[in-house]
Formats: C-alpha cells, sequence, structure tokens
C-alpha cells in the first residue's frame, strides 16, 4: 500500500489525493512509523485543512502522538480540542488525555476527565473502559469512598463487561478498608458464585477468609481457607492460609491438628510465617507434653531466631525438668534463656534457685552469682531467702569473694537466728575464713557450731571442718582430739 502510494502519489487525481494521504499516514502509524505518519498527517492537514479527511488525521495524529511520545499528548490534545471538532472527537481527544494522565499516574487529573466522560457521546465500549479506569484512579488514590462510587456506578451501567469480577473485587477490597464487611463479603461471594472461572477468585478466597477472621467468625474462615486450598493447592498465599488454619486449631486447643498446619506454613513461606508459627508449635508441644519433640524444636527455634524469645513458660517447663533429671547441662541451657527475658510473664522467680544451683554444678559461677542475685532482688518469703543466700555464700567463697560471703552469712543469720539455717550460715562464717587463710579462725567458727547444735546433718560436719581447719593451722592436737569426737559419736559419717 505505502509503495504503491509513493509510486502513484503524483499520478493521483487530487480528490484523490487527501484520503490516500489518510491512508498512509495510519498505515504508517500502525507499523510504528511514527515520524513518517507524523509528517503525513500534517501534510494532509496542511494542504486540506477544509477536507474531512484533515479533520480525521488531526485526532489520528493524537493516537500516533500517544503511542509514541505520550508526555506531548496532553498539549496536543488541548490544541485539538481548541479547533472545535465534533463532540465525538473531542471525547475520544479527551480519553486519550485521561489515559496518557492516568499512564504518567497523575490521576488526580484524571478523574475529572473520566468522570466528565460518563456523559459523554463515545461508544459503550470506550464508556465502559473510562467508567473503569476512573475506579482504578481513585484506588491509586487511595480514595475509598471514590473508589466505591466509580465501581458502582460502572456495575450498573455496564453489568456484562467482562470486566465485572475484577470491578467487584477493588470495591470489595475498599468495602473492607472502610470496615464495610458485610458488603465486602457480598461482593466477593458474587465473584465466586456467579464467575467461577474469575481470575479473580483466588484473591476473593483469600480476601473473604481474612474478613471472616476480622469478624471473628472463625469457623467459616478456616472452611475458606480450606476451599482456597484445595482449588488452588500451589497458591502463592498457601501459606498463609496454613497458618490461618493452624492457629484457629492452636486456639481452639486441637493441638495436633495446629501442628501439621503451623509447619506446612513455615515450610512454604519461612521468611514470613517461621518464628509465628514456631512460637505456636513449641506451645502446641508442651501442652501436649511432648518434651523430645519440644526439645529439638526450641534448640532448633533458639539458633534460627536468636533474637525472639522462647515462650517463658516452656523454658520453665524444660528447664526445671532437665534439673530434675540432674541433667544440669540441659536445665542450665533452657533457664539460662528464661533469666533474659525481662518480662517472663506468670514465671516465678523460683527458677532462678534451680538455674543458680545448675550453674553451680557446672562452675559457672558467674551465671550462678547472677541467677542467684537476680532471685534475692524478688524474694519474700524468708526461709526460700535464706535457703538461696547458703548457695549464693557457697558460690562466692568458690568465687573467692569472701567479704561479701560474710556479708551473706550476716544476712542469714539476722534473718534465722536460730536453728539449722543458722547453724549453716554459721558454717559458710567458717568458710570465710578458710578462704582467708585464717585457719584458727575457722577451726573456732566450725567447732563453735558443734557445740551450739547437736544435729546428724549439721554437727559432723562441722566437726570435720574444724578438725581439718586446725590441722591447717598447724594445731595438730586440738585437729586430732575432734577427728576423735567426730568417728566416736559419729562412726557412719563419711565426709560431705
Amino acid at each position: 500500500m505505502l509503495s504503491e502510494y509513493k509510486k502513484e502519489q503524483a499520478n493521483l487525481p487530487e480528490a484523490a489525493q487527501a484520503e490516500v494521504l489518510l491512508l498512509a499516514a495510519n498505515s504508517e502509524r500502525q507499523l510504528d512509523n511514527s515520524k513518517e505518519a507524523e509528517a503525513l498527517y500534517r501534510q494532509l492537514i496542511t494542504k486540506y485543512p477544509d477536507r474531512e479527511e484533515a479533520k480525521d488525521a488531526a485526532y489520528q495524529r493524537l493516537i500516533n502522538v500517544y503511542n509514541s511520545d505520550p508526555s506531548a499528548l496532553i498539549s496536543a490534545v488541548d490544541e485539538f480540542l481548541a479547533t472545535n471538532p465534533t463532540t465525538e472527537r473531542g471525547d475520544q481527544a479527551k480519553l486519550l488525555k485521561a489515559e496518557a494522565l492516568y499512564k504518567q499516574q497523575n490521576c488526580a487529573e484524571a478523574v475529572t476527565i473520566y468522570e466528565e466522560l460518563r456523559a459523554s457521546q463515545l461508544s459503550a465500549k470506550l464508556r465502559t473502559e473510562a467508567a473503569y479506569k476512573l475506579g482504578l484512579c481513585h484506588a491509586q488514590m487511595k480514595n475509598i469512598p471514590g473508589v466505591i462510587e466509580a465501581f458502582t456506578y460502572y456495575l450498573q451501567a455496564f453489568p456484562d463487561d467482562p470486566q465485572v469480577p475484577a470491578a467487584l473485587a477493588q470495591r470489595a477490597l475498599a468495602y473492607e478498608q472502610d470496615k464495610n464487611y458485610a458488603a465486602a463479603v457480598a461482593d466477593l461471594n458474587t465473584i465466586l458464585t456467579k464467575y467461577p472461572k474469575a481470575h479473580e477468585r483466588e484473591a476473593a478466597l483469600q480476601l473473604k477468609a481474612l474478613i471472616l477472621g476480622k469478624q471473628e467468625n472463625i469457623k467459616s474462615m478456616v472452611e475458606t481457607f480450606r476451599q482456597l486450598l484445595r482449588e488452588y493447592p500451589k497458591s502463592s498465599v498457601a501459606a498463609q492460609a496454613q497458618y490461618y488454619i493452624g492457629k484457629a486449631a492452636f486456639e481452639s486447643k486441637d493441638y495436633k491438628a495446629a501442628l501439621s498446619a503451623l509447619n506446612a506454613a513455615r515450610q512454604l513461606n519461612k521468611a514470613q510465617y517461621y518464628n509465628l508459627a514456631s512460637l505456636r508449635i513449641m506451645l502446641c508441644q508442651f501442652y501436649l507434653k511432648d518434651r523430645t519433640a519440644l526439645t529439638k524444636e526450641v534448640n532448633n527455634f533458639m539458633a534460627n531466631s536468636p533474637d525472639t524469645n522462647v515462650p517463658p513458660e516452656v523454658l520453665e517447663w524444660l528447664g526445671i525438668g532437665y534439673y530434675n533429671e540432674k541433667n544440669f547441662q540441659a536445665a542450665e541451657k533452657y533457664l539460662s534463656a528464661l533469666r533474659k527475658i525481662d518480662n517472663p510473664g506468670s514465671v516465678k522467680p523460683d527458677f532462678l534457685f534451680y538455674l543458680g544451683d545448675a550453674a553451680t554444678k557446672l562452675k559457672n559461677l558467674p551465671e550462678a552469682e547472677d541467677a542467684f542475685g537476680k532471685y534475692l532482688q524478688t524474694a519474700k518469703d524468708p526461709a526460700g531467702k535464706a535457703k538461696v543466700l547458703l548457695a549464693f555464700g557457697a558460690v562466692k567463697i568458690s568465687a573467692h569473694k569472701p567479704d561479701e560471703a560474710q556479708k551473706i552469712a550476716e544476712e542469714i543469720m539476722a534473718l534465722q537466728p536460730e536453728g539449722r539455717v543458722n547453724a549453716e550460715a554459721r558454717l559458710l562464717a567458717g568458710e570465710v575464713q578458710l578462704e582467708r587463710g585464717n585457719f584458727d579462725g575457722a577451726g573456732k567458727a566450725f567447732k563453735g557450731v558443734a557445740l551450739l547444735y547437736d544435729d546428724p546433718a549439721i554437727t559432723p560436719r562441722a566437726l570435720d571442718k574444724a578438725a581439718l581447719a586446725y590441722r591447717q593451722a598447724g594445731n595438730v592436737e586440738e585437729a586430732d582430739r575432734l577427728s576423735h569426737e567426730l568417728h566416736e559419736r559419729y562412726p557412719n559419717y563419711v565426709g560431705g
């Protein structure tokens, strides 16, 4: 066509020149030869300004500009409208301008034109597109009332348009953002029942489930998420569906069902759901009293998410359970993690004693000091406090801090002026003298306990310690005498 036109242009009659020029220009435009098309349109407009082909060319040129240089279209349309085109052509030019503004994300100006075109002379197809784009503009501007109004008009005016499901989805989302959940679910149900093969079906199921969750209709939420997984097993939101199914099962105390769904959620999307799912998985295993699985889960979680706290009750249960089995290394691991939680909730501070004792047995003296010290900050029961003070004092001796141990011994004796705990405090005072190298003073302190108390759990230990202290002091005679008394009075004593 173009080659024939170029060959025969000079031979064409004048009456046919304008029509052929327009055909040639349109052909160049359709071949994406925008510069060539522009030249032909201008030639036609200039040479035959009064011909209908020139008026058509002025509009077709706008399409060429829209395709080749959208940024120049707005001024070109304004120039075109200034020529007083027919109403239909004017509306078509306005639509092109609105489309250009939409592409430039200048929705504020595009909205005004799209709204004006509702009452235009455009074809039904173009008015449909304009009405739909108006809704999208409001959506981009986050103008929720505008979205609802625009798509309501579109749905009423063009109920048979193929984009109706998409419009319903957009309006449902706006209703959801406006907290009009009933209206949102109604639109989503229309998509699901009236347009079963719509592209928006998967997203509609997801949004419906989430809205049902917000309405606390947990049973229907779970059913909807299960329907989503049945229909779209490879859905990009399968992890979210599994998580909410698992969360609902957890909250209804169906821990076995919860474990399966929560584990699926974190496997499908570790980045988003590992921590959220794992915390509930640990609690499921805790409530099921499955310590083997829970231990493995907690160890993995502590390695993968060191900055996120394990539920305090889980750490307490594991730690004290392992302590009671004399697995002090495991006990220290979990109770130490519990100690680092600023607000352990309903967990009582008693666990700090177990942590301190486990750490002491593992010779982790800084941990033991810290645990006992923190416990004593909250302890109110005098007997319990004295018990922990004794252990704290022994740690201070092991850490070679006799002055601090001396203060602890004095505090215990003030709390418990008599009885076995008082005797233990006096033994601690003797240990302080030993640590200071005052062996004679230590011997006197231990011997004093043996004289004051006749207790098979205290007296033989006091005699034994006194004999050892005097022996270190070089007072062999007194050491031998006390050893003889020990064996006479307590022949079965083997030390301790």
